[in-house]
């Protein structure tokens, strides 16, 4: 995992490590303000990121296009004006701003502006959509500049932000995200959620219906698929990589034919392989190495799960 972490008073010392951790740009204080209070932490993995960045001063930011990766910038705390694609955003904490990689960008930020911005190299944003569409798009994903924070589905997404920058900021050895794999499916996780939750030129597709003519054959192949596979770090996006459709077409035929989801389905298939090898455990089995051998990661999470399925925690059926 990249990690940086800057403390300066210095306009010019600001200005080049913001630029090393982002892209090469102006930085004019306000009329007056002969130094900013920066304090900047930024890590990312696998793809994706989130940097806490804040001036502590009135600031001008004049980036030319990013090139190679999207910003949501999240003001923490007061606010930002800013200019990108031809649009005028004023950024709150309820209004987040998106930056995509093809325009300049001018911003004005207000003093008091801590923002937490989520990262996303552009190439991983486009394998993502290529999963959720089921083939390559055929043109660049350019978002709408301006993102409502308060949506249910916004606030679940920055929920996942708010995760990775968590785990992000453990000491090494002591993150979840230490296995690339496990901070691979989080990052694609949080990708393709975006894409599904803010508005962009590739939204409209994506919100179409996704009709397959063999929906039964399809939802078994993928059921046996799941089955097969469910201890490894499988994703939604795996199984429709795999039977060559998009995920959306996936999701409406499990929910055509089984009234659920693929990811409910492999969950279920998890925790009911959890609970048979629990079952049949010998001496000195641990509900942990159960667990992870199943594909589970978030154990607190698994917990819950299990016996919401069961009606009793893991310990209990193991114990029997």
């Amino acid at each position: 995992m990249d990690a940086v972490t800057v403390r300066t008073n210095d306009i010019e010392h600001a200005r080049s490590e913001v630029g090393r951790v982002f892209c090469p740009h102006r930085l004019t204080p306000q009329s007056g303000v002969r130094e900013v209070r920066l304090r900047m932490t930024s890590h990312r993995v696998a793809g994706v990121g989130v940097v806490d960045l804040d001036y502590g001063r009135a600031v001008r930011i004049q980036p030319g296009p990013l090139g190679s990766f999207y910003l949501v910038q999240i003001p923490l705390g007061g606010g930002a004006v800013i200019r990108h694609a031809g649009r005028t955003v004023t950024s709150t904490p309820e209004t987040a701003s998106v930056l995509s990689p093809f325009d300049a960008s001018d911003m004005h930020w207000a003093e008091g502006s801590p923002h937490r911005i989520f990262y996303a190299d552009q190439r991983a944003l486009d394998r993502e959509l290529a999963r959720l569409l089921g083939r390559p798009a055929d043109g660049p994903v350019r978002f709408d500049p301006g993102m409502a924070m308060g949506t249910p589905a916004a606030l679940a997404w920055t929920r996942g932000v708010d995760f990775l920058a968590t785990e992000l900021a453990q000491p090494g050895g002591g993150s979840l995200l230490d296995h690339p794999l496990v901070a691979g499916r989080l990052a694609r996780a949080l990708i393709g959620k975006l894409l599904l939750t803010h508005q962009h030129t590739w939204s409209g597709l994506l919100a179409a219906p996704a009709r397959h003519p063999a929906p039964g054959r399809l939802v078994r192949r993928a059921c046996a698929l799941i089955q097969d596979h469910h201890a490894e770090t499988l994703t939604v996006g795996d199984v429709a990589e795999t039977l060559q459709v998009s995920v959306r077409t996936l999701q409406d035929c499990f929910r055509r034919e089984l009234a659920t989801t693929p990811t409910a389905y492999l969950r279920a298939c998890r925790l009911d392989a959890v609970h048979r090898t629990l079952r049949t455990a010998g001496a000195g089995a641990s509900v942990t190495a159960v667990a992870l051998a199943h594909g589970f990661a978030h154990l607190g999470r698994f917990a819950g799960e299990y016996r919401a399925r069961f009606g009793e925690p893991p310990s209990a059926t193991l114990r029997r």
